[in-house]
C-alpha cells in the first residue's frame, strides 16, 4: 500500500494496527509540502499519524531521523516535543502523541527565549548514552569546504532550472551569482587568514544537536502557554553556527530582526563558553548560509521539488508560488547578521 495516496479508511486501518486501539476518526491536519499528517481519534484517545515521502522520491531518511530524535529526547525527559508511539518503515509512517495547541501569533522576547532555552537544553544531552548514534543533520555544515560545495551545487542546479530569459533567470545570473561567488571567496579568504582548515571537519566536541528546521513555524502554543516544538525530520549533529543562523534566516517564519538578534545573543553566549572560536566562525559562515537560504527560497523552480508537491497533494499555484519566492529571495540577500 502507498499511504501517500491512501483513502481515509486505509489510513484508519493502518493507524489502528500501529496504535493498538480502534481508530474511529481520521482528520487531515496538513496535506501539502512533503508529508501527509492526520489527527487520529478513538477510544477517547488522540494521536498523530504522519506519512513521509517515499525515499524513491526523496532519498533522505526523514522518518528515521525524526523517530530516532524524538525517541532520544523522550528517553531523557524532554517534554516540549511529541512522544513517539510506533512506526512502520515499510509504509513510511509513524504515530506520535497528539499535542494540543495553536500556532503562536506575534511571538515576543519571552517566546524567543523559550526557543533558545530549548536549544540549549538539547546541548545538555550531547554526552548522554545514545547521542553518539544520532545522525548528522540534513545538509550539515561541518567544514568550510562542505558549505562552499553545497552552495555552489545549489546555485548550479537552480541556474539550470530557471527558464531562460525570465525574471528569475535575470535575478539568479545578475544578482545572486555575485552573492554566491563573494560568499565562497569569503570562506576561502577566512581560511587563509585564520588557519582554519578549509576541508577539515569541525571536531565532534564542538558540534551541536540541532533540530535544523527549528522555529515558530514548527511550534504550537499549548493551553498552558508554553511552546511545543514539532518536525524533527532533519535533526542531527551540526555546526553550531548553522544551527543559529538557520533560526535567524528561516523563511518559514520570517523572524523580525530584533528577535533574530536576541536569539543569536542568548545562544551565542552559552556556546562561546565551550567554543571560543564560535564568534569568528559565525562571521565567516553567515554570508554563505544567507546565500544558501536565498537558493532554498527558489526551490519552487526545481522540477523535482514541484513533483513532490504534486505527489503529496499540495494545492499550490506554481506560478504564484514562484513569484512570491522570488520576492522573498530578493529580501533575503540583504539580511544582516548584526
Amino acid at each position: 500500500m502507498n499511504l501517500a495516496e491512501a483513502t481515509l479508511d486505509e489510513i484508519a486501518a493502518t493507524a489502528s494496527r500501529l496504535l493498538g486501539w480502534h481508530v474511529a476518526t481520521v482528520i487531515p491536519v496538513r496535506r501539502g509540502g512533503n508529508n501527509r499528517v492526520f489527527q487520529i481519534s478513538g477510544d477517547e484517545s488522540h494521536a498523530v499519524l504522519k506519512v513521509y515521502p517515499s525515499q524513491k522520491e526523496d532519498p533522505r531518511d526523514r522518518l528515521g531521523h525524526e523517530y530516532a530524535a524524538l525517541s532520544f529526547l523522550a528517553r531523557y525527559g524532554v517534554t516540549q516535543v511529541p512522544r513517539p508511539i510506533a512506526c512502520d518503515r515499510d509504509l513510511q509512517c509513524a504515530a506520535y502523541e497528539w499535542v494540543e495547541g495553536v500556532p503562536p501569533r506575534d511571538p515576543d522576547f519571552a517566546d524567543i527565549d523559550e526557543m533558545a532555552d530549548f536549544f540549549l537544553r538539547l546541548q545538555e544531552l550531547r554526552g548522554r548514552e545514545g547521542a553518539e548514534a544520532l545522525p548528522e543533520g540534513a545538509t550539515p555544515a561541518l567544514s568550510l569546504a562542505s558549505v562552499a560545495l553545497q552552495l555552489q551545487q545549489r546555485f548550479d542546479r537552480l541556474m539550470a532550472a530557471v527558464p531562460s530569459g525570465s525574471e528569475a533567470a535575470e535575478f539568479v545570473a545578475s544578482e545572486l551569482r555575485p552573492v554566491v561567488a563573494t560568499a565562497i571567496a569569503h570562506l576561502r579568504d577566512g581560511y587563509a587568514r585564520s588557519g582554519v582548515g578549509f576541508d577539515v571537519p569541525l571536531p565532534p566536541p564542538l558540534r551541536v544537536l540541532s533540530p535544523s528546521d527549528f522555529g515558530f513555524h514548527n511550534a504550537l502554543r499549548q493551553p498552558s502557554g508554553r511552546l511545543a516544538f514539532l518536525d524533527f525530520e532533519y535533526f542531527g549533529w551540526d555546526e553550531p553556527v548553522k544551527a543559529v543562523a538557520d533560526v535567524m534566516l528561516h523563511a518559514g517564519m520570517a523572524l523580525p530582526d530584533e528577535l533574530a538578534r536576541r536569539y543569536r545573543q542568548r545562544v551565542s553566549e552559552a556556546l562561546t563558553r565551550n567554543d571560543p572560536g564560535f564568534p569568528a566562525r559565525f562571521e565567516l559562515l553567515f554570508p554563505a548560509l544567507r546565500a544558501t537560504w536565498c537558493l532554498i527560497l527558489l526551490n519552487e523552480f526545481l522540477p523535482e521539488r514541484w513533483a513532490r508537491r504534486v505527489l503529496s497533494g499540495a494545492a499550490y499555484d506554481r506560478e504564484a508560488a514562484q513569484i512570491r519566492q522570488l520576492a522573498k529571495a530578493r529580501d533575503m540577500i540583504t539580511r544582516s547578521c548584526n
